[in-house]
């Protein structure tokens, strides 16, 4: 006759237990977190216009997308994203940050702005000339503009 080892599966069934339990706290925990970050970010009450002007990899957090603003200086900012779209780089999204620290500010991916000269230069930014040497056609160098 086989008898079964009661005691082990007493150990095994807590383990689980314990298991659970802190599996179900992490979740609670994350949760609890992304809606207190969403509860802040939507306390922010200045908007402005940001440009997104690069991207760098990043193992962990997927991808670092650097922004600008400009409010009496210029700031940089840093998101982290999981996954972006190829096209926005170098195009103008709403920024909203906090009036009493602008350090303290998101940039609002889903609201790309088409804003015309007038609203960028309230915003801060400049109009700036540069030139590239066209090698293959012209054999000179073209004027182009971009906003910084």
């Amino acid at each position: 006759m086989i008898k079964e080892d009661v005691r082990l599966k007493g150990k095994t069934d807590q383990t689980k237990l314990i298991l659970f339990i802190v599996v179900v706290g992490l979740l609670l925990y994350s949760i609890y977190n992304g809606n207190k970050e969403s509860n802040h970010i939507k306390s922010f009450k200045g908007e402005t216009i940001g440009l997104l002007t690069r991207v760098k990899d990043n193992d962990e957090h997927g991808y670092t997308l650097q922004y600008y603003f400009y409010l009496d200086k210029k700031i940089r900012s840093v998101i982290y994203v999981k996954e972006y779209n190829e096209g926005i780089i170098n195009n103008f999204f709403k920024v909203k940050y906090n009036i009493s620290n602008p350090e303290e500010n998101d940039i609002i991916l889903q609201e790309e702005l088409e804003p015309d000269s007038i609203s960028l230069v309230k915003a801060g930014f400049t109009k700036t000339k540069y030139y590239f040497y066209d090698a293959g056609v012209t054999c000179k160098y073209i004027e182009k503009s971009k906003w910084k």
